[in-house]
This record gives C-alpha cells, structure tokens and sequence, in this order.
C-alpha cells in the first residue's frame, strides 16, 4: 500500500506506506538520482489505477487532514551546477 493524499487547500501532502513500499519507494528515488546525476534529469511518474497505474492506492487512510486522494505524482532529478546558481 502506497497512498499520497493532500488537505482540502492543498497544503500538505501525506504519505501513507507499508514498509514495503516505502522501501520499494527509496529504491525509485534512488534510481531517479543515479540517472539525474548520469544524464543530468531524470523522472518517474507514479499513479493509481485509475489514472492507468498501479503503484499508488487510490484509497484513503483515514489521515483527519487529509481530503483527497492524488493520482498521480511526478518526481523530477536534476543535476545542477553549484556555479550556475
């Protein structure tokens, strides 16, 4: 079970996760950061089944604050240039 959901205002977003996902989730923000420092960006899109994936539950926890389910994220790596900024 992996479950991203967000507050009525969008504010916060929580995260809910078996250890295995959270694991297996580790394991991709890994992989993204290999391949941003290689090629210099790198991203992976994680979704619920109905926006036609399977890494994320489209069902909530139960969180108080949370209000709505987020079906799909995105998670971007770039390498930057220190001296670039």
């Amino acid at each position: 079970m992996l479950t991203l959901e967000k507050d009525e205002k969008a504010e916060q977003v929580f995260i809910h996760a078996s250890p295995e996902k959270l694991r297996w989730l580790a394991s991709r923000l890994e992989a993204i950061a290999a391949q941003a420092e290689k090629s210099g960006n790198a991203h992976d899109h994680l979704m619920t089944e109905d926006w036609g994936g399977h890494e994320l539950t489209n069902e909530l926890i139960g969180n108080p604050e949370s209000r709505e389910i987020i079906n799909h994220l995105v998670i971007y790596g770039h390498k930057i240039d220190l001296t670039d900024i």
